[in-house]
């Protein structure tokens, strides 16, 4: 019986642990430009181009009241708002028309002036990104 109790309490400090270590992210901490310096493919087989950064420069835009925009070639390329829950950023982009779209973002990183995150759609891209003017 000690033999079970104490695995139980090795679990239970483990998850304790986990949970108390595991970020979670603050739109204090993400409002800003973010521009991207790589962009990959989770899915190393994958042959698609990538967007060329030095030409295209692109870059999302977090603001304190709840709205974003991203940026490629000097333009807004979409608008529209943002919520965070636990570690995905919810961007409703809002098209021509009133139509929205749903598209989350899985942060895998955010340290400082440093942010990772992924598209949750397929092919699954990883963007990392600095946070500058």
């Amino acid at each position: 019986m000690k033999g079970l109790k104490f695995k139980v309490g090795i679990v239970l400090f483990a998850l304790c642990t986990f949970y108390a270590c595991h970020s979670v992210i603050s739109q204090e901490n993400l409002i800003g430009n973010w521009h991207y310096y790589k962009i990959e493919y989770t899915n190393k087989s994958i042959q698609d181009p990538l967007p060329d950064l030095e030409e295209q420069k692109p870059y999302f835009s977090f603001h304190e009241d709840g709205k974003a925009e991203i940026y490629s070639s000097g333009k807004i390329l979409s608008e529209g708002t943002f919520t965070i829950e636990s570690d995905v950023i919810k961007y409703e982009e809002i098209l021509k028309g009133g139509i929205r779209r749903k598209i989350p973002f899985l942060v895998k990183e955010l340290k400082g002036n440093h942010l990772v995150f992924e598209t949750m759609i397929a092919p699954i891209q990883r963007i990392t990104a600095v946070k500058g003017k």
